[in-house]
């Protein structure tokens, strides 16, 4: 049996680690600096970290934050993964927030183990070859 495995360097993903309360101003912000990182990394996912974070994010402002990150659609080419604590309340505004996203037409998965955000980054998916 054969096995395959993708290790990924942290030069191979970009990070954006947040602290404290978020707002939609920091958070604008934030999308604006991950932007301009994934211009210069076209090659690299994206993870950002909101562990450490209180969100106070409303669903519509959620929604705003998405159609933010859609202005730069044309850098943000690989997976966004989202690591949060996991508390009832955080998992469901994430996953507001990544339909929000994949609306956009981004490809993002919620998680609570930096483990398996990196797991997902390394799956490989066949090519399907009637294309």
């Amino acid at each position: 049996m054969s096995c395959s495995l993708t290790l990924y360097k942290p030069s191979e993903f970009i990070r954006k680690t947040a602290t404290g309360k978020l707002d939609l101003a920091q958070s604008l912000e934030a999308v604006h600096e991950l932007a301009e990182a994934a211009s210069y990394h076209q090659d690299s996912h994206i993870l950002i970290d909101v562990r450490e974070t209180e969100s106070t994010a409303t669903h519509l402002e959620q929604m705003r934050l998405a159609l933010e990150f859609g202005h730069y659609r044309h850098v943000f080419h690989n997976k966004i993964a989202m690591l949060i604590p996991a508390t009832s309340e955080r998992i469901e505004k994430a996953n507001l927030m990544k339909r929000c996203m994949e609306a956009e037409g981004f490809e993002m998965k919620v998680f609570v183990s930096f483990e398996h955000a990196i797991e997902w980054f390394s799956e490989v998916v066949p090519l399907d070859p009637s294309h």
